[in-house]
């Protein structure tokens, strides 16, 4: 097989924009377009679609070629009006198609190897084994922009099946009336999420407001936007041939895409120059499905968590600076993080962005050296191990090299608390509403060769004297601990949806702060993100279930409830039992947190400041892209609504 060599490519830096006044508007517009790029010098051009300003003021033109979109710098409350525009065409004017092929591998056929770990598309399911593989070659780009983490009218929120085809636009208004965060842009299509974000269709979005700016950080050069990514890459006759592959497996292997390559702001392993000084690192999981647990390294393969502060997460500041966990800080698809990283102490050296998750993750610790896989590549650039069972085969990530002077003083790293006083909490409230939600697998059919596992969410809705359960409903009893003050408590849920287009069960008022319960019940970590609020981690327990499966044979209750998997034929009841601590990464004001198997977490939202129709789905795109995707509607409580 071939292969590259580690930190041949300058880190690119996506050009930073800012909205223009026309007439009383602020406007942006952006073109979803072909584009050529090279993601390794050593690499053939390889075609994406890529967000390409069309109007706006770019007020630093930032240096490199990338796919990824402008990187959007916008003040709190500035409204702007943004088009989005689907310009995906070829040189002949005709729709575009996608820019890779997507293959599904048997591991079978290719034996002594993982596939995805290497490129390729040896073992691939033919058209005939394989029902979607001819019709994805012909599919035209049918777009839609959702502006994660952003506080947006429903109608400008990216609803998934408002798309525009070749030559139509989306008009959406932002407020951006919320606090300092990184946001980010990408397409939000239903069916194709996974595919047109693949393609390349992502940007930053960044809401600056006072409260930011009175804590004095690094800014200019010395903020860094970090996406990372990863890809598979296609070949021909034994090289690569500049085409990306979104390859999957069957036959038990993950449907989830978990490409070898690892690409930070659109090039694959880069590097940068970086002065002795205090740094801004905005760092974003932009991956399909893949999560990461990243550490820095020095020369010798030593963590320097020390030199590193996190200041902020999804939806903006914490409270206070948390240090960085010694076994590395773990970021799921969708997330973000706001690192302050101190390159002081080490002048003329070299630092390595590192990645020890497993995928797929389920938050376990495996085995590994961090110190020894640096060792080897430094001994050997084209060290890797493609048969490395977790996935993992080229853990680098980029390089920094911290040069021997600082051009001017540093930035200080700011005191605690970074809030400032009058900062919103959500606040949890006697007697406000439950929701449940459970994740489950569901096992993929045996009569297909290329048929996958199917995640869900199994949706529940409470049962009130107002609000009985229908006849034959399937009914589950919880017993949780009530997130006010902790005391022992037993509601029942009937199961209302599983699947996108099932009924809407959920309604919630505008203004109302609710208690949200999601218990995994599949053998993998999920990030789920809810669109327009953010979300207070409050607890996180493990849980035992009772119930039935479909197969005689299953244990049920099993000391492993999470490995039943699609075999659930009705839960009973779910039980809070031990209580854990949250996350140190899930702490703050968030909006797309991760569920580790066997594991339930609760969840406080305030739903405002619009009503309408909005999403939840987890964040893993394949997962998205095949149901585990479900709607609510926020309605204001002085409108009577009904369950019809």
């Amino acid at each position: 097989m071939p292969s590259l060599k580690p930190f041949q490519d300058r880190l690119p830096v996506p050009s930073v924009v800012e909205p223009i006044l026309n007439v009383n508007e602020k406007q942006l517009s952006f073109k979803a377009k072909i584009k050529y790029v090279k993601l390794h010098k050593d690499l053939p051009s390889t075609e994406v679609w890529s967000y390409r300003l069309a109007a706006g003021r770019v007020i630093n033109p930032g240096s490199g070629s990338t796919y990824l979109g402008p990187t959007v710098n916008i003040q709190r409350g500035e409204n702007v009006e943004v088009r989005w525009a689907n310009k995906v065409k070829t040189a002949s004017y005709a729709a575009g198609t996608l820019p890779f092929e997507v293959v599904k591998i048997d591991p079978a056929a290719v034996p002594g190897t993982i596939p995805q770990n290497v490129p390729g598309k040896d073992g691939a399911l033919n058209d005939a084994q394989d029902r979607m593989r001819p019709i994805l070659r012909e599919l035209k780009a049918s777009l839609v922009t959702h502006l994660h983490g952003g506080r947006s009218q429903a109608d400008s929120d990216g609803w998934p099946d408002n798309m525009a085809a070749v030559d139509q636009s989306n008009f959406y208004c932002y407020s951006n009336n919320q606090a300092a965060a990184t946001l980010w842009y990408h397409d939000h299509a239903n069916h194709v999420t996974r595919l047109n974000v693949y393609a390349g269709l992502a940007g930053a979005w960044l809401i600056r407001d006072e409260e930011e700016y009175c804590l004095n950080l690094p800014d200019g050069e010395f903020e860094l936007p970090l996406v990372i990514q990863d890809r598979n890459l296609d070949v021909e006759g034994g090289s690569f041939n500049g085409k990306v592959l979104h390859k999957t497996e069957v036959n038990g292997g993950p449907a989830e895409f978990f490409g070898p390559y690892t690409l930070v702001n659109g090039k694959i392993w880069p590097k940068t120059a970086v002065e002795p000084r205090l740094y801004r690192l905005r760092i974003l999981n932009g991956s399909n499905a893949r999560t990461y647990r990243l550490m820095l390294l020095d020369n010798s393969g030593n963590s320097q968590h020390a030199s590193i502060w996190q200041i902020g997460c999804d939806q903006g500041l914490l409270e206070n600076k948390l240090t960085c966990p010694v076994e590395g800080l773990v970021l799921a698809p969708g997330e973000r993080v706001d690192l302050l990283v101190d390159f002081a102490a080490f002048a003329d050296q070299s630092l390595y962005l590192w990645n020890t998750a497993e995928a797929p993750f389920g938050n376990n610790s495996i085995t590994t050296d961090p110190s020894g896989e640096l060792s080897a590549l430094l001994a050997d650039p084209f060290a890797g191990n493609s048969a490395d069972d977790n996935r993992r085969p080229f853990p680098q990530i980029m390089r920094f090299d911290v040069v021997t002077d600082a051009s001017s003083p540093s930035h200080s790293v700011p005191a605690d608390p970074l809030w400032q006083p009058n900062h919103p909490k959500t606040e949890i409230t006697a007697n406000m509403p439950i929701r449940l939600m459970g994740l489950v697998e569901k096992p993929a059919d045996p009569a297909h060769i290329d048929s996958i596992a199917m995640l869900v969410f199994a949706e529940y809705v409470q049962i009130t004297p107002h609000e009985p359960a229908p006849a034959g409903a399937e009914v589950v009893t919880f017993n949780f601990f009530d997130p006010k003050d902790g005391s022992a408590r037993t509601e029942s849920f009937w199961k209302g949806a599983e699947e996108f287009y099932d009924k809407v069960n959920w309604k919630v008022h505008l203004g109302a702060t609710e208690q949200w319960y999601i218990v995994n019940v599949s053998p993998d970590t999920h990030p789920v993100h809810v669109h327009l609020v953010d979300m207070d981690v409050n607890q996180r327990y493990e849980y035992t279930l009772t119930g039935t499966t479909d197969d005689a044979a299953t244990p049920f209750p099993s000391t492993t409830p999470w490995e039943i998997d699609g075999n659930i034929h009705h839960i009973e009841s779910i039980t809070a039992t031990n209580a854990l601590s949250v996350e140190t990464g899930q702490k703050g004001p968030k909006d797309t947190v991760r569920i580790n198997p066997n594991e339930m977490i609760g969840i406080a939202l305030k739903f405002s400041p619009y009503p309408g129709k909005y999403l939840y789905h987890c964040h893993i795109l394949e997962h998205e892209d095949h149901d585990m995707m479900r709607p609510f509607v926020i309605v204001d409580p002085s409108i009577p609504h009904h369950s019809h």
